[in-house]
């Protein structure tokens, strides 16, 4: 039968995930158990959606939603970012994917959600997806920069050998790639801080009131996001000039399929604020070098008002991207179509893994 998950079931959800295969390391089950209360529980708005079959007391299947409060125009109304869907691969023949959909859309509608919304790299998925109602919207680029080209280039070619070499006749070249991608002057300072305090909500305010469809941000949000949950270790970092709050970054460094990356998780600035944008795409480059990853990496659809700016800071568009679907419930029918996707603000704030 399907039901409300409650807390009791997270440790056995997480049993589910790792006996699927989907247990992303380094997390144990007793961390994912605590990440699935953080991201279903713990959110500062939004009623818990999360969605258990049971037969004969085992969970055989899990759906659950990230509650987040959007800007759709000049509405502010909750949506469901669709999250954590695992299936028993010994229960796959019972058909319940089916099922599980329209249970959850019935849930989706008397929790008062307008919409839900996710992202999917697997095409099979997509298909699925699509077949129960989803509406593809848009897609979400990945966009990459390299960091340290030699060791990019020794995972990418392993059976050339000769590491030692590849990566002594690449320093020069990622030496001058550096040169000419970053720097420039600017008058923005940019500190690390281990959380957003209230001082920056004037400036958050201002910069949802500027966008048509975002996740909102505020002090409390954010926190919610990136602090509440450390076992991510992700590092905020705040752009001023003077005592003005101009933006903020948040990365984290974390493995990507062969690449030890730095994930750019969130990048806040004014639209017309290149100068803000670019300290902080310079300062990442740091913050990178002294994470000694190999790539940084960030996610983005290409109507992105800063996407030439990260063209000139040397980010390439990859052969990755995320899939944006809606479902709607009601209450607005803006976000649920491609005819309006350059209005969504998106990158990965929004997922669940990232």
């Amino acid at each position: 039968m399907f039901r409300d998950a409650v807390d009791s079931d997270l440790e056995n959800i997480a049993v589910l995930a790792r006996n699927n295969e989907l247990l992303v390391p380094p997390l144990d089950e007793a961390a994912f158990a605590r990440m699935l209360h953080w991201l279903h529980t713990g959110a500062p708005k939004g009623p818990r959606l999360q969605i258990v079959f049971e037969d004969e007391g085992e969970i055989l299947a899990h759906f659950g939603a990230v509650p987040f409060e959007m800007k759709v125009g000049a509405q502010r109304i909750m949506a469901a970012f669709a999250a954590n869907i695992v299936i028993d691969k010994v229960a796959r023949n019972k058909a319940l994917f089916f099922p599980l959909q329209k249970s959850f859309a019935k849930l989706l509608a008397q929790l008062g959600y307008a919409f839900s919304y996710g992202v999917m790299t697997r095409p099979v998925a997509l298909k699925a997806h699509l077949a129960t109602g989803w509406k593809k919207v848009g897609d979400v680029m990945v966009f990459a920069r390299p960091v340290s080209s030699g060791a990019i280039i020794g995972k990418l070619y392993p059976r050339l050998g000769l590491q030692g070499v590849i990566r002594a006749l690449a320093l020069p070249v990622q030496t001058v790639f550096d040169w000419f991608t970053l720097g420039g002057r600017h008058r923005v300072q940019i500190e690390e801080v281990p959380d957003f305090g209230t001082s920056l909500d004037p400036f958050l305010a201002r910069w949802v009131e500027t966008q048509q469809v975002t996740a909102v941000r505020s002090s409390e949000i954010l926190n919610w996001r990136f602090v509440d949950f450390a076992e991510r270790k992700y590092r905020i970092h705040v752009a001023r000039t003077g005592t003005q709050v101009k933006g903020y970054m948040v990365t984290r460094k974390m493995p990507m399929h062969q690449f030890s990356t730095l994930a750019l998780v969130d990048l806040i600035a004014m639209n017309d604020d290149a100068e803000t944008a670019s300290a902080l795409l310079d300062h990442c480059a740091t913050v990178a070098r002294d994470e000694n990853v190999d790539l940084i990496a960030t996610a983005f659809p290409e109507h992105y008002c800063f996407r030439n700016l990260l063209k000139r800071k040397g980010f390439f568009r990859t052969a990755e991207k995320f899939t944006l679907v809606t479902k709607a419930s009601g209450g607005t029918a803006l976000p649920m179509n491609s005819d309006t996707f350059d209005q969504w603000f998106i990158n990965w704030f929004d997922h669940d893994f990232v």
